[in-house]
């Protein structure tokens, strides 16, 4: 109780509290999913023009109302949702970022590196990202006070019939679909040319990949996107969660009340899709909650006939998020978006296949390039137990009421700690000493002797980023220049050592073999203790008013209708300075099964607004 005291006592401080960092390093940390505040988890909508109804004093008889409450909601200030998952830059409403090859001349320094998309060295486009989250919905609230049996008692349940629409609003223009082939030695042993490539990098986002014939005695398998994928509009129909509470007010007097409650919500919409970056949220991410409410009001004044008042009213709601089951793919520690990097599959040797080794058998290399590429995402992907300390929604509203007339203003503050995430099912998904970056290392280099037999080399490249590699840095290279000789060299690969086979050095050019190659002595893998397991939590305030006429003039079943309007405004942290370094400090995947997977914690939230019409009917 003493450390869920703590939290709530944190989480509360994250509303004041101001950016984590002063200066932001150019590229910052991204959010590997962007989660909102469940459709469902809106008190609110719950008492607006209803509130009065729920502390009735002196009733010795069964009493409630029912409500059905129509509303439209739509997101706002888009470009944070899009610096949540890609980073920052100054497109105005939108993030946009430009794909550029190594091959392209004077390149973007901060572009993404076409090659880990199977597109051209010297391709060139921009993507423009600017999403729009849209959801309408039907609430359904109903109340019902037991004073007939227990003096204020009572119970409740609410549940939203909601359709949401997310679009992540991806549009790629390309400038140059480029014409390079790949050289003997990037990918394969042979060139591969431009018509085997992808046409844009929206087909990478989608999923696409390519596919090669055979060459020499290497079949080379070309993974596409299976996680996070960036593309798409989608919607989602469902019961976003079922909210229920039984409570007392256990204080009750004719101008005041003060009540508390256990409450709890069944998940009934969608779980998180980790096949794309931008799937609908429908719901709670399907978890269970449980916890306690607390409601109260005082009227401050009255007029002599008692027509007309003045309140204050309190709805506070603190629940814990149980563990649910989901799939995620994950970045690297200090590498964002590292998702869709490029990593080699690099293996055990077979001493008698013909694959490369050294001149000193010392230093032969332990594993080589096993003919495989996928992007980081699928080596990522991992099935994980997800819960949340705190969640917490707290309305503090203002209620005039005059005749049958009434008006509401209020504030609304909702946050979610950060999710706590455990591993499921021992990791097994994931296989150490297996993937490696490859960045825009050559993978095959060539016998010296007879520079057309090609060997698989253990060349890595741990320095890589999104942006670029180590041999032709971040600016690019011109085709046929010598920087580009120097680049198929692998100077700048993890470790380098000359490769050689039959004490003979290998070459970079095939053909020709004019040119030595490196090769990393020892690779450097892609370790379980790499993956940045990041959750997410969320801030946010909201405005409200709502006004309302009830026909008090009717005895048994009483009508009122009532229009409101809402904005959210969503506390993000783009910045977040929580240092990869320590924070992802991990041992092996042989640790117990269910260690906590430490991560960096984004904040990013939703700012929206919203518009509803409450209908409902009073009964006693």
């Amino acid at each position: 109780m003493k450390q869920l005291s703590k939290k709530i006592l944190s989480l509360l401080m994250l509303c004041t509290y101001g950016a984590l960092c002063a200066d932001a390093p150019e590229t910052r940390a991204v959010s590997p999913k962007f989660t909102i505040r469940s459709q469902g988890t809106n008190a609110l909508r719950r008492i607006v023009q209803s509130a009065d109804l729920m502390c009735l004093y002196d009733m010795d008889k069964i009493n409630g109302f029912i409500t059905l409450t129509p509303e439209y909601t739509r997101s706002f200030n888009n470009k944070k949702i899009a610096e949540c998952l890609f980073g920052s830059n100054n497109c105005g409403d939108c993030v946009n970022f430009n794909v550029q090859g190594s091959r392209v001349a004077d390149r973007d320094p901060n572009a993404w590196l076409a090659d880990y998309f199977y597109l051209p060295t010297d391709f060139s486009s921009t993507v423009k990202i600017e999403p729009v989250i849209q959801s309408f919905l039907v609430d359904f609230f109903a109340y019902l006070g037991m004073d007939e049996w227990v003096e204020g008692m009572y119970a409740w349940i609410q549940f939203p019939v909601t359709w949401t629409k997310w679009d992540l609003g991806f549009c790629e223009r390309v400038q140059e679909p480029g014409e390079l082939a790949y050289l003997p030695g990037y990918f394969s042993p042979n060139e591969i040319n431009r018509d085997s490539l992808l046409k844009n990098f929206s087909e990478f986002a989608a999923g696409k990949s390519i596919s090669i014939k055979p060459q020499d005695f290497f079949i080379i398998n070309f993974d596409g996107l299976k996680c996070a994928k960036i593309c798409g509009t989608d919607s989602v129909t469902a019961v976003s969660e079922v909210r229920f509470a039984i409570g007392w007010n256990f204080l009750l007097c004719e101008d005041y009340h003060l009540g508390a409650n256990l409450q709890a919500s069944a998940p009934t919409g969608n779980k998180p899709h980790e096949s794309f970056l931008f799937y609908p949220q429908n719901g709670n991410d399907h978890h269970w909650e449980l916890g306690v409410g607390i409601d109260a009001h005082y009227i401050f004044w009255r007029n002599e006939a008692e027509e007309k008042h003045l309140g204050f009213y309190l709805d506070a709601n603190i629940t814990h998020m149980f563990s649910s089951e989901q799939t995620r793919c994950f970045d690297l520690c200090g590498k964002p978006l590292s998702r869709y990097m490029l990593a080699e599959r690099v293996d055990a040797v077979n001493r008698d296949d013909g694959l490369a080794e050294l001149n000193n058998p010392a230093n032969r290399p332990a594993t080589v390039f096993n003919n495989a590429f996928a992007p980081v995402a699928n080596i990522t992907k991992m099935n994980i137990d997800v819960d949340v300390a705190v969640n917490a929604d707290i309305v503090a509203m203002f209620n005039y009421t005059s005749c049958g007339w009434s008006y509401d203003l209020g504030y609304n503050f909702w946050g979610r700690s950060c999710e706590k995430i455990k591993r499921n099912n021992c990791c097994s998904n994931f296989k150490e000493n297996t993937w490696a970056l490859k960045g825009d290392s050559q993978v095959f280099g060539f016998d010296g002797a007879n520079s057309d037999v090609p060997h698989a080399l253990s060349a890595t490249m741990n320095k890589a980023t999104l942006h670029n590699g180590d041999n032709f840095g971040p600016n690019g290279v011109t085709p046929g220049s010598q920087a580009e000789r120097d680049g198929i060299q692998n100077p700048n690969i993890d470790f380098p050592f000359t490769a050689a086979f039959a004490q003979e050095e290998l070459k970079a050019d095939r053909g020709t073999g004019a040119l030595p190659i490196n090769t990393s002595i020892p690779p450097v893998f892609i370790k379980f203790s790499d993956i940045n397991f990041a959750g997410t939590q969320g801030i946010s305030h909201k405005i409200f008013t709502h006004v309302g006429y009830t026909w008090i003039c009717r005895e048994d079943y009483i009508p009122y209708l009532g229009l409101g309007v809402e904005a959210e405004f969503g506390q993000n942290n783009s910045d977040n300075c929580n240092s990869c370094a320590s924070s992802c400090e991990r041992t092996s995947c042989d640790n117990e099964c269910d260690d906590d997977l430490n991560g960096d914690c984004f904040r990013c939230s939703l700012s929206q607004w919203g518009v509803w019409l409450k209908a409902g009917l009073q009964f006693d």
